[in-house]
């Protein structure tokens, strides 16, 4: 049977006003930092409610075949470039006078080809708007595992996805506002192969494409 004394040395001791200041302290700081973050996502969530989303109405891929290849070459990737185009249908709450718009391509997350930034001026504003954009990826951008992944794909099936992301921003210097980033789920492409080119265009439903917060 154990002591009374060794009993009241097991037990805990009261802590020191210094102590019960720290912990006060500790209790605050995490109360505080649980609240901005219960915040932050509150906002986001509100955020991504209230900006619309842009529909991908078609997207296009055509490429060059370089038909100059030997036998030995014949596992490398036989393209000379590749053209994509991407129609989107631009909702109303996001037209104003003037509209810059850029564009990626991506396969499997990586970007491929990265569009010039075009700028649209003269729109008519709280109007839904069709915007075209057009970027020419090289030989070069499309020489690396992706490229090689594509064409190795294509021979296999008709069918593959591609992402795209996009980026709004009203573009006059005089306005400095933030940009709107965008995400897109991937588009289905149904592949046509020619003589001397390969063409794909979009099958299947319209993807959505949503801010990125």
């Amino acid at each position: 049977m154990r002591s009374k004394s060794e009993t009241l040395e097991d037990q805990p001791k009261p802590l020191t006003l210094e102590e019960k200041k720290q912990q006060k302290e500790d209790m605050i700081t995490c109360f505080i930092v649980s609240y901005l973050i219960l915040m932050l996502c509150c906002f986001s969530i509100l955020l991504a409610m209230l900006v619309p989303d842009i529909k991908i109405v078609h997207m296009s891929f055509t490429t060059d075949l370089n038909n100059n290849i030997t036998t030995q070459q014949a596992h490398y990737l036989p393209l000379v470039s590749a053209r994509w185009d991407l129609l989107i249908r631009v909702p109303a709450e996001l037209v104003g006078d003037y509209i810059c718009l850029q564009g990626n391509l991506l396969y499997k997350n990586a970007t491929l080809v990265t569009s010039s930034v075009q700028s649209y001026g003269k729109l008519e504003v709280g109007m839904p708007q069709l915007l075209n954009i057009s970027a020419v990826a090289t030989e070069e951008d499309l020489g690396g595992a992706a490229g090689r992944e594509i064409m190795e794909t294509i021979k296999e099936r008709s069918e593959l996805r591609f992402g795209s992301r996009l980026s709004f921003t009203d573009c006059r210097v005089e306005t400095e506002e933030g940009t709107l980033s965008y995400d897109c789920d991937e588009t289905m492409l149904r592949f046509e192969q020619g003589s001397n080119h390969i063409k794909a265009a979009t099958f299947g439903k319209h993807a959505t494409c949503i801010v990125n917060l």
